[in-house]
């Protein structure tokens, strides 16, 4: 999945609201437009997807090669490319009168040294940035470990020394391709270099020594505190605060003033101890430091919310005999759950400590929240019991891991967070709406979101209307169809102007929205051939989100099957719009702009009509599919 971002060969389609009905009206045949690439991209693989379209009924020539045009004067190739530059020659023709254009492509190609003289290429050598252990003898094996690598003549023996220490080998991977790892004592070191040597075919051994040096030192790790007001909303998951593992993958989104033991630096990331063996990196602007360790939280039994609302009819909260587990009072069939209802609230009692967290959801009625640090006393089960709760189980992990986890009875969630409350760390789970089988969109908020906007083209198509322009009548469409079933929509854009990607996700949050719908079109990344890749796809991070975005998908199947069948459902989705918890989100892509007949579908007026019939009625299914339960 790919959004184009050339502005600049958009410019000239102004404005939405004064783009011609039919792009191919104001094409004449001295005009060659080229949506993708732009002249000057450099591109790192074989092919390149040429794209763009031409006068109607014009020909075309590239490089002396007649390329197929549609009678729209679509064109779409996988254009093969040399190494280096390629200046590919286009030339249109129509009723005597022609156009040429010449459109530059770079393919790039690894740098490889030859054998002979040996030579080591000093900008890959790593670690490039400072390496810094703060408390080496808390740290585990893998977090000791340091990793030197670099690119040099092939065939060769290297080998690399920290502060003039025993050689390590390392090994060639791939052709002159070097690299090895070793785990560092527990002694002081103090801006110690790296040095690499490799000897190489001729005999010659060459040397060098990395930018990136290492410090090591015991018993001086420091406090960090998430900077107050650097998180926004209850759970947009911003990927702007994120923590990582030590491989940079996702582990953590941290909430304002959360703390964490910070252990050492990695150029410009702190290492934390979550736990002891559980790393984790997070951006240094992003944290205030102090001396210090992490607290220790109270801990305790864990509370639940009575259900207090007046007008509610929810069963109340009953106390439980000491150390069973919560079960329910009825049967999730019979929850009520009327609008005034409050959430499904767990208070874990932390004394004011910031402990970090993580919160998954496991399954389609499994939350896991995951805490990290000392706990004065062991999390115990509520005392209390609530009609969506099946049970609640609590098991410590490890040293500084305690794990809760929530089994509901309800089916399906309809939003969770997490986050601190007073002293408390507090866990909320929406619960079921009462849903009228009859009208079951009736009092239903959902937000819809049509992609980009404004500044933000997105991809861009090759009948010269971008993104934006094509999932916008469609969304506004889609609101009208739910709203006349009874559903609140609030659309995050409703004219083509510039809404941040977060703010999309903090609408719909602050509407309290049951349901955020992204509408985007699909494009392919640079190589990538795009001859078959076509048909909708659905997003999505949490499988509360599963029901709804198969409802649509196959109602985007069923009302377009011209469009293909598509890679379907996109579990686990690691995108802006599907991370937020606190409502289901999910992120539809229609169709593939890379793709020629998908395109004409999303420019024709009758399939943007059966697209937008398919959003809501894959939206209405499924409040349908829940009301019946």
């Amino acid at each position: 999945m790919r959004c184009y971002r050339h502005l600049a060969l958009l410019s000239l389609l102004g404005a939405l609201g004064t783009m011609p009905a039919s792009p191919a009206l104001a094409q004449t045949a001295s005009e060659i437009f080229v949506s993708y690439p732009e002249s000057g991209h450099r591109v790192a693989h074989s092919h390149v997807i040429l794209q763009g379209s031409v006068t109607p009924g014009a020909t075309l020539t590239v490089s002396g090669q007649a390329v197929p045009v549609g009678p729209d004067g679509l064109f779409m190739a996988w254009w093969p490319l040399k190494v280096g530059t390629n200046d590919l020659r286009m030339v249109t023709r129509k009723g005597g009168k022609s156009a040429t254009r010449t459109l530059r492509v770079i393919r790039t190609v690894p740098r490889l040294l030859p054998a002979s003289p040996t030579a080591i290429d000093r900008e890959t050598l790593t670690p490039r940035e400072a390496l810094e252990f703060w408390d080496l003898a808390g740290d585990s094996p893998a977090e000791r470990t340091v990793k030197v690598g670099f690119v040099g003549s092939p065939g060769g023996r290297a080998s690399f020394r920290i502060n003039g220490g025993a050689a390590v080998p390392m090994r060639e991977a791939t052709a002159g391709t070097y690299s090895g790892t070793t785990m560092l004592p527990v002694q002081a070191l103090n801006n110690a270099p790296v040095t690499v040597s490799l000897t190489g075919r001729d005999g010659r051994t060459v040397t060098a020594t990395a930018t990136g040096r290492v410090s090591g030192a015991m018993g001086q790790a420091q406090l960090g505190i998430q900077n107050p007001g650097s998180v926004r909303g209850l759970a947009l998951n911003e990927a702007t605060t994120l923590l990582t593992d030590l491989s940079g993958a996702p582990l953590l989104y941290p909430r304002d003033e959360m703390a964490f033991a910070l252990v050492g630096r990695q150029g410009r990331d702190f290492r934390v101890r979550l736990a002891p063996g559980v790393p984790a990196l997070v951006t240094q602007t992003q944290v205030q430091v102090t001396p210090g360790a992490l607290p220790v939280a109270a801990g305790g039994p864990i509370r639940l919310r009575p259900l207090t609302a007046p007008g509610t009819d929810a069963a109340p909260v009953i106390p439980l005999a000491p150390g069973t587990q919560a079960t329910p009072a009825q049967p999730a069939s019979a929850l009520p759950a009327p609008a005034s209802n409050p959430d499904l609230s767990l208070y874990l009692p932390l004394g004011g400590a910031r402990l970090p967290f993580t919160l998954i959801q496991e399954s389609a009625q499994r939350l896991v929240l995951t805490l990290y640090g000392p706990l004065g006393t062991p999390l115990a089960v509520p005392l209390e019991r609530d009609p969506l709760l099946a049970s609640v189980e609590v098991r410590t992990l490890g040293l500084g891991v305690t794990r809760v986890t929530l089994n509901l009875n309800a089916p399906q969630i309809w939003g969770f967070h997490a986050g601190y409350d007073g002293d408390d760390l507090l866990l909320t789970v929406r619960r079921p709406p009462a849903l009228n089988p009859a009208r079951p969109l009736e009092g239903r908020t959902i937000t819809l979101d049509p992609g980009h906007g404004g500044s933000q083209g997105g991809g861009a198509g090759s009948l010269r209307i971008p993104e934006k322009g094509l999932v916008l009548p469609i969304t506004l469409r889609a609101a009208e169809l739910l709203r006349a079933q009874g559903a609140t929509v609030h659309l995050t854009r409703s004219t083509d102007v510039t809404v941040s990607l977060y703010d999309r996700g903090l609408s719909a949050e602050a509407s309290r929205s049951d349901l955020l719908v992204s509408v985007h079109a699909n494009a392919l990344p640079d190589g990538r051939d795009p001859r078959g890749v076509r048909g909708p796809e659905v997003y999505f991070t949490h499988p509360q989100a599963q029901p709804v975005a198969a409802s649509i998908l196959a109602a985007l199947r069923a009302g377009l099957p011209e469009l293909g069948s598509g890679a379907g459902l996109k579990p686990g989705a690691n995108l802006a719009l599907s991370r937020p918890s606190t409502q289901i989100s999910l992120l539809v892509e229609l169709a593939y702009l890379t793709d020629a007949g998908n395109l004409r579908a999303l420019h024709h007026p009758g399939a943007q009509e059966r697209f937008a019939q398919a959003i809501a009625s894959g939206v209405s299914a499924f409040y349908a599919a829940q009301a019946q339960r």
